[in-house]
């Protein structure tokens, strides 16, 4: 029996990284957003909010890295998921905190393994996920 299993996490430059490309994609959209970055247990690693960001959102942001990171896929296609299951299972999914299901939640992997999330929130979905995808980009930059 194996009695490890290799996991990794990301790096302070990585987190620095994606909060300064973050920051700069959602200047040049002209949004104000929150910005949260979890580590590969989904642990809040960084976060930044916009002045006038919604304050609802700062949670929201959370969340979505939160999803990201605990699933493993971005929280778009969680959505797509939970859209897709029956009523009965999306009331256990739906009692469970933290979870959301809602555009602009990217989980962060290399070579397989998750490394940590982020979340934005504060524009609309789309915008959101923009973000979030403009950060991750500039992580292989």
């Amino acid at each position: 029996m194996q009695k490890s299993a290799p996991r990794a996490t990301l790096t302070t430059e990585a987190i620095e990284t994606l909060l300064q490309a973050a920051t700069r994609r959602a200047k040049e959209l002209d949004i104000r957003i929150h910005i949260a970055i979890t580590d590969a247990s989904a642990e809040l690693v960084g976060f930044l909010s916009f002045e006038g960001a919604p304050k609802l959102a700062a949670t929201t942001a959370r969340h979505k890295a939160f999803t990201a990171v605990a699933t493993g896929m971005s929280t778009l296609e969680w959505k797509q998921y939970t859209d897709s299951i029956p009523a009965e299972e999306q009331k256990i999914i739906d009692g469970v905190e933290g979870y959301i299901a809602a555009d602009g939640g990217l989980p962060v992997v290399e070579q397989g393994l998750v490394l940590g999330g982020i979340g934005i929130s504060g524009a609309d979905q789309e915008r959101d996920a923009d973000v979030a995808h403009f950060a991750l980009a500039a992580l292989d930059a």
